[in-house]
């Protein structure tokens, strides 16, 4: 949802992006930083260290933010620069997750490990049903939990000791996203002509 609105934002990002290119920084740069950040992130999650978790998951979502602007404004918008992005992105959300599954195994609450990995389980689901629909010609921009929006409830979940609410907000919602994108697939692939197959002489 939220993801729809990133081009509004360029007004603000765009000078940070500038000074960035300035300091020769170029996008897939600011990309793999982003992970390093997610990794610390990770491990606060793991430690217990919930808040500084949180913390560490903002500056990552900077660094996402801003490396689409970079790369605009430095010329470099590439195929590769695309596939590098939505890649590391997939890690950074996973190894995040897997922090804080961690954590709540560590301290013996099965409850919340389950919502952990619901979590985990819907968010791949959620990217894998999005790549399968473009890879059969079906945009699939469509959701209620998206990359933002999943940053935004670890974020606050984080910062205002919610984890478990947090949790339960991702284990539903991002499954409901990936039932979403696979009946919207379903209702634009079914209007789509069938390629015949050639019979074979």
């Amino acid at each position: 949802m939220l993801s729809h609105y990133k081009e509004r934002f360029t007004y603000w990002a765009d000078p940070v992006a500038r000074a960035l290119l300035a300091l020769r920084l170029r996008p897939n740069h600011l990309t793999v930083l982003g992970l390093g950040v997610s990794v610390l992130a990770a491990l606060s999650f793991a430690r217990g260290r919930e808040r500084w978790g949180a913390v560490l998951l903002i500056l990552a979502g900077l660094f996402d933010f801003f490396d689409g602007s970079l790369a605009r404004l430095s010329g470099q918008v590439t195929p590769f620069g695309a596939f590098l992005d939505s890649v590391i992105d997939r890690y950074s959300d996973l190894v995040v997750l897997a922090g804080i599954l961690v954590l709540f195994a560590g301290s013996g609450r099965p409850t919340q490990v389950v919502l952990a990995l619901l979590a985990l389980i819907g968010t791949v689901m959620v990217s894998y049903t999005k790549a399968r629909a473009q890879a059969i010609g079906v945009a699939c921009e469509i959701g209620l939990m998206e990359r933002p929006e999943r940053l935004i409830v670890l974020i606050a979940g984080g910062l205002f000791n919610l984890m478990t609410p947090a949790l339960w907000v991702l284990a539903v919602l991002v499954n409901v996203t990936a039932i979403q994108r696979i009946l919207y697939t379903w209702r634009v692939a079914r209007r789509q002509p069938v390629a015949r197959r050639q019979p074979v002489a």
